[in-house]
């Protein structure tokens, strides 16, 4: 009898496992889970995973207004990644966030964690211009916490609006000259990234997409030859979107490109273009700036 109830147990363990679509095997529900990157936090808190978080970390944007309320309840151990000291103060038993956190120099690698009882995921979609990805992880994140109902409510609800916006969308694309940062060069969304999928999703084309990076350092030259229609601002962090726009208007090299001159701009948020749950709505803000589609 004992040989049958260990049998069916590991079974069980395998089926979870398979289940998880993920190299990683979870062997119990997290109770104490910590989320170290803005996105990963916005996705527990929609699948209505607070309850078992016990802090938060790198808050690159606001929260999401309607997630202020469940935000505001757990901690936030750090601006940007917590120290181990603050981590392990909260008794974690999971970790998700930004894959820099298990770094060494940070928490230390998965291998650490995992000895001292944390369990980690890190989103597949990271590192990934597959929208596809996002939803597998948000999935993934829903048999992780047994809430899998609702982070099917979520993701049917994304791919919903996604086909929504697609079927509206015109044949001819806008160019889209995104800007993060930089005067000597610009820093812009290479074509290996959700954010170029997101761009590309909302009826636009990313003039530096020939990139084979997520982000990477373009040029200014390019910019100039290729006259875009639209400049996507990235707003995040201490420089604001305002203040991009001025260098763009007054101090640039593309100060008197056309785009520039007639105000041109479109101001999002770092996380809406990081792989998570905003990524839909980025891409329906965007077709309504591109071609003015709007879904409800």
């Amino acid at each position: 009898d004992k040989l049958v109830k260990d049998m069916e147990i590991l079974v069980k363990k395998i089926l979870f496992c398979f289940l998880l679509l993920s190299s990683l095997c979870f062997g119990k529900v997290p109770k104490r889970a910590v989320s170290a990157a803005h996105f990963t936090t916005e996705i527990l808190l929609s699948i209505g995973a607070e309850k078992q978080m016990v802090g938060t970390a790198y808050p690159d944007n606001p929260i999401l207004p309607s997630l202020k309320e469940k935000y505001d309840k757990i901690p936030i151990l750090s601006m940007k990644n917590p120290t181990k000291e603050q981590f392990y103060a909260v008794k974690p038993d999971f970790l998700t966030g930004w894959d820099s956190t298990v770094q060494d120099k940070n928490l230390g690698p998965i291998k650490e964690l995992e000895k001292n009882g944390v369990q980690v995921y890190i989103m597949k979609s990271l590192h990934s211009s597959d929208i596809n990805l996002v939803f597998e992880d948000i999935l993934n994140y829903g048999k992780i916490f047994n809430l899998e109902d609702n982070a099917k409510k979520v993701v049917n609800k994304m791919k919903a609006d996604l086909a929504a916006v697609q079927k509206k969308l015109p044949k001819n694309k806008v160019k889209v000259f995104t800007y993060d940062s930089g005067d000597k060069t610009p820093f812009v969304v290479g074509g290996d990234s959700i954010g170029n999928t997101i761009i590309t999703l909302a009826g636009g084309d990313n003039i530096f997409k020939n990139i084979k990076k997520a982000w990477a350092d373009g040029n200014w030259e390019k910019v100039l030859v290729e006259n875009p229609d639209i400049i996507l601002i990235i707003d995040y962090g201490d420089q604001s979107a305002e203040s991009k726009i001025k260098f763009l208007k007054e101090k640039s090299p593309i100060k008197d490109l056309k785009a520039v001159k007639n105000n041109k701009f479109v101001v999002i948020e770092l996380a809406d273009i990081t792989a998570g749950i905003r990524n839909v709505d980025a891409i329906k803000k965007l077709a309504k700036a591109f071609h003015n589609i709007t879904i409800k």
